[in-house]
C-alpha cells in the first residue's frame, strides 16, 4: 500500500489546523455549507450473527472502521471547493462447528485500504440571515478496481456502514459521479434546521452495471448557550438500480461547539430502520458509531 497520499493529506491537515482562528469563523457557525474547514470523520460498525442446528453451531462476525479526511474551502466568491479522502479497515471471520461432523473450523479475511479520492465544488450562499442554501457536485477517482478477497471482506464491512450513504467513498469498479444541494435555517432560536438531496449515477470501470442511488436527509440541531449540544438527523438512500429501494435510517447525535474557538466535534449513533439493514439494534444489523472533529478557519 502507498503510503504518501496519507501521508501528504495528514501533512495537510495538520498545516489548516495550526491555522488561526478566523473572526468569520463565529459568524453564523450553523451554517456548514460555507466557509473553510478541515475534519476528520470516523464510523465504527461491529455486527455478528450466529445459527444453531441439532448439533452444528455457525458464526459470522464483521467488524469496519472507516476514516476520511474532508475538506472545504472558500475560494472565489461564494465558490467552495471540496475533497474527500476515505480510508478503510474491515475483517470478516466466520466459523463452523459440529461434533457429529468432526469438524471445527474457522476463517477470515481483511485488510486496509483506500477509498475513492473525491473532489468537488458548491456554490453557497445567503437568502436572508436566518437561511442558506448550495448547490454542487463532485467526481470520485475509481481506484478500488479488481478487488482480491481480503479486499472484498473490507468492503463487506463497510460499505453498509452509512446505510448506503455517501456510497461514492467506496464502491468499487466504478466512476461516481454526483450532484448535490441543500438548505439550512435557523428556525428558531439557537435551533437549526438542515435538509440536503444528492443523486450519484456511478458508471462501470470495467463491465456490470451502473448504479444509481438517490440520497435525501433532514436534521434538527438545537444549540445551547454552551458549547454542547445535539440534534437527530433522518436519512433516506434510494438505490434505483436495486430490488428494495429505500433504506432508512435515524442518528441522533451530540455536538460540541465553542463559542470562542474555531474547533468542533460531533458524535452520533447512525441505526437503520428498516429492512434490509436494520433494525439497526438487532442481530447482524447496521447500528455505526459516527465521530468527527473539525476546525473553520
Amino acid at each position: 500500500m502507498n503510503a504518501k497520499p496519507l501521508l501528504s493529506s495528514a501533512v495537510l491537515l495538520s498545516l489548516w489546523l495550526a491555522a488561526p482562528s478566523a473572526a468569520a469563523a463565529e459568524k453564523n457557525g450553523w451554517v456548514h455549507s460555507q466557509g473553510s474547514r478541515a475534519e476528520i470523520e470516523l464510523d465504527v460498525l461491529s455486527k455478528s450473527a450466529d445459527w444453531s442446528m441439532a448439533d452444528v453451531d455457525a458464526e459470522v462476525s464483521t467488524f469496519g472502521l472507516t476514516f476520511a479526511l474532508v475538506g472545504q474551502l472558500k475560494w472565489h466568491g461564494r465558490i467552495h471547493l471540496d475533497a474527500e479522502l476515505p480510508l478503510a479497515y474491515g475483517s470478516v471471520s466466520a466459523s463452523f462447528r459440529s461434533t457429529r461432523l468432526g469438524v471445527d473450523e474457522s476463517g477470515g479475511a481483511g485488510s486496509l485500504l483506500f477509498g475513492n479520492p473525491t473532489l468537488g465544488a458548491h456554490y453557497a450562499r445567503d437568502l436572508s440571515r436566518k437561511l442558506a442554501v448550495f448547490v454542487g457536485g463532485s467526481l470520485s477517482i475509481p481506484v478500488l478496481s479488481a478487488p482480491n478477497a481480503d479486499a472484498r471482506a473490507t468492503l463487506q464491512a463497510t460499505l453498509p456502514s452509512r446505510a448506503y450513504f455517501d456510497m461514492y467513498r467506496l464502491i468499487p469498479q466504478h466512476l461516481p459521479l454526483r450532484v448535490r444541494g441543500g438548505v439550512e435555517a435557523e428556525v428558531a432560536t439557537r435551533l437549526v434546521y438542515r435538509a440536503d438531496a444528492a443523486v450519484m449515477l456511478a458508471l462501470p470501470t470495467s463491465g456490470g452495471d451502473a448504479e444509481l442511488v438517490l440520497e435525501q436527509s433532514n436534521e434538527l440541531e438545537l444549540r445551547t448557550r454552551g458549547a454542547f449540544g445535539g440534534g437527530v438527523r433522518l436519512q433516506t438512500a434510494l438505490t434505483l438500480t436495486q430490488e428494495d429501494l429505500a433504506q432508512l435510517a435515524l442518528e441522533p447525535f451530540a455536538t460540541y461547539a465553542p463559542a470562542k474557538s474555531a474547533f468542533y466535534g460531533r458524535a452520533g449513533l447512525l441505526v437503520a430502520l428498516d429492512p434490509p439493514l436494520g433494525f439497526g439494534l438487532a442481530e447482524d444489523k447496521i447500528a455505526t458509531l459516527r465521530l468527527a472533529v473539525g476546525h473553520r478557519f
